[in-house]
């Protein structure tokens, strides 16, 4: 049978088995890149949440690593983060221990964009070059600096610090069009210099170099089951296998291709003229590429299928079980309602209102990112800021301040953002017209009103007191 597992059994026909293999590839390499592309585009016109598209940051495994301390010591997900990115690890992590880096070779569309990038460029006349080995060796640990920077710095700030830098993101928002560009030029740059510029010259220059999910896949492939291995008594030395490797390997060189940076694409096995002597095994067994191919899309799409069907998939975070509706805020995105957000926050709907400054007689119950004029991010700061002060003083374990510290310099807007307080409801409490601006101040309010800020002061207390 041609699939069957038997031990030393060549399953890999030479011919049309190994154009069936590179079609294969070229299916899924440009099928991933093309869905992820369609999704990101859907996702700059409908949004995120149970009735948009998925975000960019919800379909990556590197978000899982991302995740993964929030996760352990808070329960919390940092934000634009889901359960889907962790499940996508998983799988990756899987896959790369079974085959080695498939998901490098086969499905990663930044990889799929370098490495086509690169025989486009060659097609143009561009002559491909290859950095010194005493260059390009110690230059291949800059991953992992690079993976070490962005893991450390997100754990200890709580939020995606690589966002601003991905090129994967720039790929995304490329419909966000001038504006995007012009909020992540370093993203952009990365993309269109790094990844797709340097790849004219240097076959998957990013991937090689820079990319920090392959130097997290790297240290597993070295002990992954399936590895290319080398027949030496059948090898012609033609050198072929080497001048086709995307990452300047020698499979010549050894008996078995143990290096991390192998992205189990195949190729060399598919130039080898001698057959059986380069292939995919683990001990005594053999598989094809085109195998190899078939089990790395098996897997995958087994792990997502099961994924869905246990509720484990899900490409929003669900609003955070936090306690305080400062840390809230992380959870409210685009796709809510102004009801949504409130009861998210727990907090009247009249006071996101409120403290986001927008106008009372807005929609409630349409996702804010479709309401004209209001920029969901802005909102969310907004909110943050006007929530933070009097969560501070409790998660530092104080006191709020006594209510008969307002001073008059201060707006309404500090004062009820310090004690968690309605506004309006303050000013009615203090006998002041309900409408008054909460962004001047209470002295310059006072005077013409004829009211004393003393009244405020015990509204506050008053209101405070009342507190359940």
């Amino acid at each position: 049978m041609f699939f069957s597992f038997k031990p030393c059994r060549n399953i890999d026909g030479m011919g049309v088995m190994r154009m069936n293999s590179k079609k294969l590839r070229m299916v899924s390499q440009f099928g991933f890149l093309a869905f992820l592309t369609w999704t990101g585009f859907r996702h700059q016109l409908l949004g995120g949440g149970p009735g948009g598209a998925p975000a960019v940051d919800a379909l990556c495994p590197f978000g899982g690593v991302e995740a993964l301390y929030s996760l352990l010591t808070s329960g919390v997900w940092l934000r634009r983060l889901a359960p889907s990115a962790m499940v996508l690890l998983v799988m990756v992590l899987v896959l790369t221990l079974i085959l080695g880096r498939v998901f490098c070779g086969w499905i990663c569309p930044l990889g799929t964009i370098g490495e086509w990038t690169s025989r486009l460029g060659s097609r143009l006349g561009f002559r491909k070059r290859e950095l010194p080995l005493s260059i390009d060796r110690p230059l291949r640990y800059l991953k992992y600096a690079v993976l070490a920077a962005i893991v450390l710095l997100t754990w200890k700030m709580g939020t995606l610090v690589w966002r601003d830098m991905d090129p994967w993101v720039a790929w995304m928002h490329l419909s966000a069009g001038w504006p995007e560009m012009v909020e992540k030029p370093l993203s952009y740059a990365a993309l269109f210099l790094l990844v797709i510029g340097a790849s004219l010259f240097v076959e998957r220059f990013w991937c090689r170099y820079l990319c920090p999910l392959g130097a997290l896949l790297g240290p597993i492939q070295k002990i992954s089951l399936f590895r290319v291995r080398r027949k030496d008594d059948t090898c012609v030395h033609c050198h072929r296998c080497g001048g086709e490797c995307p990452v300047r390997l020698d499979p010549e060189s050894s008996k078995s291709v143990a290096s991390a940076e192998c992205i189990a694409c195949g190729r060399c096995v598919e130039a080898c003229p001698v057959q059986n002597t380069l292939f995919f095994g683990f001990a005594r067994w053999r598989i094809s590429v085109l195998l190899l191919g078939v089990a790395t899309l098996a897997i995958f799409f087994g792990g997502y299928g099961a994924a869905r069907i246990t509720g484990l998939w899900a490409t929003y975070a669900p609003p955070s079980q936090v306690t305080t509706s400062f840390e809230a805020t992380e959870s409210i995105y685009g796709w809510m309602t102004l009801n949504q957000m409130a009861e998210t926050l727990g907090i009247p709907v009249e006071t996101v209102l409120q403290l986001g400054e927008l106008d009372p007689a807005l929609p409630l119950d349409i996702p804010v990112k479709e309401i004209d004029g209001v920029d969901d991010e802005e909102l969310r700061e907004k909110l943050a800021e006007s929530l933070e002060s009097a969560e501070t003083f409790a998660a530092a374990g104080k006191d709020l301040p006594s209510p008969q510290e307002i001073r008059g310099s201060m707006t309404m807007e500090e004062i009820a953002g310090v004690y968690g307080l309605d506004g309006k409801q303050v000013f009615l409490e203090a006998g002041w017209p309900e409408d008054s601006d909460q962004t001047a101040s209470l002295k310059d309010l006072a005077a013409p009103l004829g009211m004393e800020v003393s009244t405020v002061r015990d509204a506050v207390e008053k209101m405070l007191d009342e507190k359940p």
